[in-house]
C-alpha cells in the first residue's frame, strides 16, 4: 500500500449517492498531482487529506491512484484554519467569525473543538447557535468518514450509502455489523441478494439464524409480488427459498418458518402463508369497510333531487338518461359505491353530476379526489374543474422513511372521497387509505374492472366488486357511439368477450401485418406522418409490452429519438450508459418525487442539461419540465428517468394520448393477454395503429388467467372463513420435504 498527504485541486466526478470520485490530488511528498479514484464521504478543497492505496491502470484512463482508505488531517496552520472554518460548509460562520475563533483557540482550533465542543464559548461573538452549526459539522463529517470507510474496508458497494445513512444515522455501522438483512425491510430497492453479499463479505455465518429467516422472508414477498398475490402456498416458498439457499436443510427451513410464524412476521391462515403486511392490510379494509356496512343510507327527498339534478343538465348542457340518472341516485342513497364501465360509457359525466349535487346537499363537507397516478389525478381535476392529487401525496407520504403523515392518529378531514383509476389502487395502499379516512361516510370507487390490476399486490377492485357488500354500478351503454368511434366499440367487444377481426377495419382503428424486424420502420413511418399532420410528440404515444427484442421499448425509444429528436451540435446531450439524453427529449418519471409532486408515470420534457462544474464537484444537472413544474436530476438520480417515446402498457395506465401504437408479436407471447392489450388500446383516443400479427392479437384475447390473483379479500369483506386449498389441487412437482 502507498500512502500520500495533500489536497483536491480539482473534482472531475463526484457522486452524492454513491461518493464515487475522480480528482486530481496535489500529492506533498512528490510534489506532483496525480489522477485518484474511489469513494471519499465529502470533498472540500481547503481540507488536507491522508489517503492510502495503490495504483491501477484503467483501459480507458490509464494509470489512475485507487484509494482503499482516507482520512482527514485537520487543519493546523492558522490561514488554512481560518479559510476552512469560513467555508460554506460553516453556514453563518464568516471569515470574521473564524478569525476570531483562531485568534482564541489557536491554530489547533479544530482539535480542541472536537474535543470540547464547549471551548467555543470563549470565543467572542459565538452563540449556542453558531456552536451547533460547527460541531455539527465536524461531527458528521467524522461519522460519514467512519461509515464510508467501514464500506470500502470490507468491499461494499456504496450503490445504497446514501439511503442506508439517511435511515440509521450514527447507528449505520452498528445495524449492519449487527444484522445486515435488516436492510432488506427498510431500504428501498434491497432484497435478499443485496443483503446477502454484504453479510458475506462481514463474514457473516452462512448457516446464520438472520441468514435464513431473511431469505424466507424475501422469498415469500418477492414471489407475492412478482404474481400480485396477497400470500403463497408452502411449496412456491419453499421453492424460492431452495433458490437463494440451495445448501439449507430443509428441517432448517421448516424450523426457520416456524420462527417467523411465531414471531408474526408471517401469518399463516389456513395453508396459506402471507406476510404480515399484506395479512394486515386484507384485514384492515375488510374491519374499517364495515363502517360503510353500519352507517345508515341517506334519504332525501327525490322531487329535489330530480329538480336539482335537472338543473345540473341544463348547467352542463347534458341529458342523462335512466340507467345514468340510477348511479347518480344511488351513490346519493349509498355510503360506498363502486362505478365501472368501458370507454365511452359516460362515467365522467356521472362523476361530474355526483360531484355537483352533493355540493349542492352538502356545501360545507370536505370533498377530496385522489388517484393512484400524477397522470390520472391531472386528468380527474381537469374533468371535475376541481383540485385532484395522487393518494400518495393526500396521505404525505415521505418517501425516504417510506410512512405516511395521514393515518389513524392524524385522519384526513375528508367526508366525501371519490378515487379515479381504482383497478390501480393495491392492497396495502387501499388500506393506508382507510386508515387515514376515520372521517369519509361516503366513498366513491371509479375504475374499469377489465383493465390491468395494480402493479403491486393485491386485486382490490375486483374483490370489492365480487364481495357484493359494496353496490356496483355497471356501465354497458356507449354514449359516444354516436361519434363513430370504431376505438369504444372494439374496447367494449373485448370486456364482452365479443370479438371479431372486422373491428379492426374501423376508421380509426388500423391493424398493421409486420414481422418483429419490420416494427420499427412501421412505427417510424406512422410518426412522420402524425408529424406532417400537425400532430405533437406528446400527442403520439408508442405502447410495448416488453423492454427487450429488435421492438422491445428500449429498442423504440432509441429508433423513435433517432428521428425525432437527433444528434444536433447545436443541442446538449449527457451519455448515461447506452442512453443519451437529449434536449427536447420526452421524459418518463419512474419513481414518486412526493416532495417535488412528480410522480411515477408523470411524462416531462427535457429542457436543460446544465454542465458540471468541476471546481465546485457538482456534476451535470438534467432539467425536466412536467407541466408548470421544472424539475432537476444530478447524474446519479437518472435511475428516476427513462425515455417516455415508448412505454410499457402498465406506465401509460390512467393516460390517454390522441395517438396510441402499439406493437402484438408472438415474441411477447407470455405478455400477450386480454387486460394488457384492452389496456393499451383503451389509452387511444382519436386514433388506435396496431403493429404485428393479427394472430397474436387474437390468441391474446383469450388468455385471461392472470385477471385471478391470490387474494383473500373478497372473502373477509363477506366475514366468510376461507377454505383451504385441497393437496390434490397442486403439485410439488421435484421438492421433497
Amino acid at each position: 500500500m502507498i500512502e500520500y498527504t495533500g489536497t483536491i485541486s480539482y473534482v472531475r466526478y463526484y457522486s452524492e449517492e454513491t461518493k464515487f470520485i475522480v480528482a486530481i490530488f496535489d500529492c506533498d511528498q512528490e510534489g506532483v498531482k496525480i489522477n485518484i479514484t474511489g469513494n471519499m464521504s465529502y470533498v472540500n478543497k481547503d481540507e488536507r487529506y491522508r489517503i492510502t492505496g495503490d495504483y491501477v491502470t484503467h483501459p480507458r484512463y490509464g494509470k489512475q491512484f485507487q484509494i482503499q482508505s482516507y482520512e482527514v488531517i485537520l487543519a493546523d496552520d492558522h490561514d488554512q484554519v481560518i479559510r476552512y472554518l469560513s467555508s460554506p460548509l460553516f453556514k453563518g460562520i464568516g471569515t470574521k467569525q473564524a478569525q476570531a475563533i483562531v485568534d482564541t483557540l489557536g491554530d489547533d482550533a479544530l482539535t480542541q473543538i472536537k474535543d470540547n465542543p464547549h471551548c467555543l464559548l470563549r470565543v467572542r461573538g459565538m452563540s449556542e447557535k453558531k456552536m451547533k452549526v460547527i460541531t455539527d459539522v465536524l461531527n458528521d463529517q467524522a461519522l460519514d468518514h467512519e461509515i464510508l470507510n467501514f464500506f470500502m474496508g470490507h468491499g461494499i458497494s456504496t450503490r445504497y450509502l446514501t439511503a442506508i445513512q439517511g435511515c440509521y444515522g450514527d447507528e449505520t455501522v452498528k445495524v449492519i455489523e449487527n444484522n445486515p438483512y435488516q436492510l432488506i425491510e427498510d431500504i428501498e430497492g434491497i432484497g435478499f441478494k443485496t443483503a446477502d453479499d454484504i453479510a458475506m463479505k462481514l463474514n457473516f455465518d452462512p448457516q446464520s439464524e438472520y441468514r435464513i429467516l431473511a431469505a424466507i422472508e424475501d422469498a415469500l414477498m418477492s414471489q407475492c409480488f412478482k404474481s400480485g398475490a396477497t400470500y403463497q402456498r408452502y411449496s412456491d416458498i419453499y421453492y424460492t427459498f431452495s433458490r437463494f439457499l440451495p445448501d439449507v436443510p430443509s428441517e432448517v427451513f421448516e424450523q426457520a418458518l416456524k420462527s417467523l410464524l411465531d414471531k408474526k412476521h408471517i401469518v399463516l391462515e389456513e395453508d396459506r402463508y402471507y406476510p404480515v403486511t399484506l395479512y394486515d392490510s386484507e384485514v384492515t379494509i375488510a374491519s374499517l369497510f364495515k363502517k360503510f356496512k353500519r352507517l345508515p343510507k341517506s334519504h332525501y327527498d327525490q322531487e329535489e333531487l330530480e329538480d336539482k339534478l335537472s338543473e345540473i343538465e341544463e348547467m352542463l348542457g347534458i341529458h342523462y338518461d335512466e340507467t345514468q340518472k340510477e348511479a347518480i341516485f344511488t351513490f346519493m342513497r349509498e355510503p360506498a359505491m363502486i362505478l365501472t364501465g368501458g370507454p365511452g360509457t359516460g362515467k365522467t359525466t356521472i362523476v361530474l353530476a355526483i360531484l355537483k349535487l352533493y355540493r349542492s346537499l352538502h356545501p360545507d363537507d370536505h370533498i377530496d379526489l385522489a388517484a393512484p397516478t400524477g397522470r390520472a389525478a391531472k386528468r380527474l381535476a381537469e374533468l371535475t374543474n376541481l383540485e385532484a392529487s395522487t393518494i400518495h401525496r393526500l396521505l404525505k407520504w415521505d418517501m425516504h422513511k417510506n410512512v405516511f403523515a395521514m393515518d389513524e392518529n392524524n385522519p384526513l378531514s375528508t367526508q366525501l372521497l371519490v378515487i379515479d383509476e381504482f383497478s390501480m389502487v393495491d392492497s396495502l395502499l387501499f388500506s393506508k387509505l382507510l386508515k387515514a379516512g376515520k372521517h369519509v361516510t361516503k366513498i366513491l370507487m371509479i375504475g374499469d374492472d377489465q383493465q390491468l390490476p395494480s402493479v403491486s399486490c393485491g386485486n382490490v377492485l375486483k374483490d370489492m366488486m365480487t364481495s357484493g357488500i359494496v353496490p356496483v354500478v355497471a356501465l354497458n351503454t356507449i354514449y359516444r357511439q354516436s361519434e363513430g368511434s370504431g376505438i369504444v366499440e372494439l374496447a367494449h367487444a373485448i370486456r364482452n368477450n365479443q370479438y371479431h377481426p372486422d373491428l379492426l377495419q374501423a376508421q380509426d382503428v388500423h391493424f398493421m401485418p409486420a414481422a418483429n424486424y419490420e416494427v420499427p420502420g412501421k412505427i417510424l413511418e406512422i410518426i412522420q406522418e402524425a408529424i406532417d399532420d400537425g400532430f405533437e410528440m406528446d400527442e403520439i404515444q408508442v405502447l410495448a409490452p416488453m423492454y427487450r427484442g429488435v421492438a422491445g421499448i428500449d429498442a423504440l425509444n432509441e429508433a423513435i429519438q433517432n428521428l425525432v429528436n437527433p444528434a444536433d451540435p447545436f443541442k446538449e446531450e449527457y451519455k448515461a450508459g447506452r442512453r443519451t439524453f437529449r434536449v427536447g427529449d420526452k421524459i418518463l418519471q419512474l419513481k414518486n418525487r412526493v416532495e417535488d409532486e412528480v410522480f411515477n408515470g408523470d411524462i416531462g420534457i427535457l429542457t436543460e442539461i446544465i454542465p458540471k462544474n468541476p471546481q465546485e464537484g457538482t456534476s451535470e444537472i438534467l432539467v425536466v419540465t412536467y407541466d408548470d413544474k421544472e424539475i432537476e436530476y444530478s447524474t446519479q438520480d437518472l435511475f428516476q428517468i427513462t425515455h417516455a417515446y415508448c412505454m410499457s402498457v402498465h406506465k401509460s395506465q390512467g393516460n390517454e394520448f390522441p395517438i396510441v401504437i402499439m406493437s402484438v408479436l408472438r415474441d411477447y407471447t407470455i405478455m400477450n393477454r386480454k387486460n394488457l392489450l384492452y389496456t393499451g388500446l383503451t389509452r387511444a383516443k382519436h386514433e388506435l395503429f396496431l403493429i404485428g400479427e393479427q394472430n397474436a392479437f387474437t390468441q391474446g384475447l383469450t388468455r385471461d388467467s392472470d385477471a385471478v390473483r391470490n387474494t383473500t379479500l373478497s372473502q373477509r369483506l363477506r366475514g366468510e372463513k376461507v377454505p383451504a386449498l385441497q393437496i390434490d389441487d397442486f403439485s410439488f412437482g421435484d421438492l421433497s420435504f
